[in-house]
């Protein structure tokens, strides 16, 4: 389970709560599987041209590899919570809910920093399909999540 839920964050070394410490290389080998399956999805929608496509990946390598950090502390998140989710106390659950919200924010930050470095690859209209490509994928990430990690009690 922890597995699945981790694969679409991909990233060099996973940071894993040290109870799953044993899993990291897993974890990472899922993650990295993955990212070749993105990186083979956004290729065949985007419909890039050939002059397109030579400005475009560059910046597509280096976005997810930005990414990719910022996605390691959620791994980091479901990790810890999965380590202490059946004696979460409030202050476990507060810290938790702090580290989500800075994930989250990076995220949004690493989205944004990057837009309009592919708005000077790609014609803007392209962007937003990309990161109409890029909210589906995680769309479909989180509902593998919110299945497969439990409430906290």
């Amino acid at each position: 389970m922890l597995l699945a839920c981790l694969a679409w964050n991909q990233g060099a070394v996973a940071q894993v709560n040290e109870k799953f410490a044993d899993m990291a290389p897993e974890i990472d080998m899922v993650r990295s599987m993955q990212q070749v399956e993105r990186q083979s999805i956004v290729a065949e929608v985007m419909m890039l041209t050939d002059e397109e496509a030579t400005a475009f990946w560059p910046v597509y390598k280096e976005y997810r590899a930005a990414i990719a950090k910022v996605n390691d502390r959620l791994v980091k998140v479901i990790t810890d919570y999965a380590a202490e989710r059946d004696t979460l106390t409030d202050a476990q659950a507060k810290k938790l809910l702090a580290d989500n919200f800075a994930y989250e924010q990076d995220l949004v930050k690493t989205r944004k920093k990057y837009a309009s470095r592919f708005e000077k690859a790609i014609p803007t209209v392209k962007v937003a399909r990309f990161y109409q490509i890029e909210n589906k994928l995680d769309t479909i990430n989180k509902l593998v999540m919110a299945v497969q990690i439990p409430l906290a009690r």
